[in-house]
């Protein structure tokens, strides 16, 4: 379903949120060159709240690429900073690749990822077999670090909790109060993850 927006800035904004909330992909697109640098700003602030946002980037046409094409700009830059993968589609045939890959890498390393896509491979018919979505399991780790874990918190004499994203995605909040509240810890938020344990907690 799109959703018009008045400004890419705001679409970005919307993708990272949606993300958060549902933990699915959000997807944003928006106009080529000085459109699409609009939205840098929204794909940091997923990037550091590792939202697993795919930005469609459409760029100059094939045919006028280094030629001043229309609001021809360097797209990949814009975005290498803050993007855990980036796609640039090079042929129609490789557009169910790219894309694919795109949506698996940003929720395996749970991070944007950017497909850039120049604006005639738009158009057309092309002939591709689409790929499955590739999921990773996420767990909550070995045997052999969960003993580690567990002596390390055992021993420790002023033991501090971090909380993040990760508590945030696994749904911990609940088992990470249950956590501080045993071992007598503080705990900190990470960066742009208030939402990883109650502030009204003592």
């Amino acid at each position: 379903r799109l959703i018009p927006v008045v400004h890419e800035q705001g679409a970005a904004h919307m993708a990272d949120g949606y993300a958060r909330v549902s933990g699915r992909h959000g997807t944003v697109i928006g106009q080529n060159g000085p459109g699409i640098s609009n939205c840098v700003t929204g794909i940091a602030a997923a990037y550091w709240a590792h939202s697993p946002v795919v930005i469609v980037t459409p760029e100059a046409g094939t045919t006028g690429i280094g030629l001043g094409g229309f609001q021809e700009c360097h797209q990949l830059p814009m975005f290498q900073e803050f993007t855990k993968y980036q796609g640039h589609v090079t042929h129609p045939a490789r557009m169910a690749e790219y894309t694919g890959r795109c949506f698996d890498r940003a929720m395996s390393e749970m991070g944007p990822t950017q497909l850039n896509i120049p604006r005639d491979y738009f158009y057309g018919e092309v002939e591709c077999e689409i790929p499955q979505p590739s999921r990773l399991d996420r767990g909550p780790g070995g045997t052999r670090t969960l003993d580690e874990a567990a002596e390390l918190l055992a021993t420790a004499e002023f033991p501090v909790i971090v909380s993040g994203g990760g508590v945030v995605m696994a749904d911990g909040v609940d088992a990470c109060q249950a956590l501080a509240e045993r071992l007598g810890a503080p705990v900190v938020n990470s960066y742009q993850h208030n939402d990883s344990f109650p502030a009204s907690h003592p």
